[in-house]
């Protein structure tokens, strides 16, 4: 699992596609996420903005994407 912030302003965009792709978990009242890898992946080919906010072992790791 990843956790991911959405860009307030692309939040509905990017929310129906992760929907689509399964489910997802909210952790926070900003718009951070807790998705899977293949989502993830999704978001890349679609070229959504997003932003990893933690890597897999928890370490913090701001990446933008999108």
């Amino acid at each position: 699992m990843v956790t991911i912030r959405v860009p307030p302003e692309q939040w509905g965009v990017v929310w129906r596609a992760l929907v689509a792709a399964g489910p997802v978990s909210r952790v926070s009242q900003e718009p951070i996420y807790v998705v899977s890898e293949r989502q993830v992946e999704m978001l890349r080919r679609k070229k959504l903005p997003f932003e990893i906010i933690s890597g897999p072992n928890g370490a913090q790791a701001r990446k933008k994407h999108g």
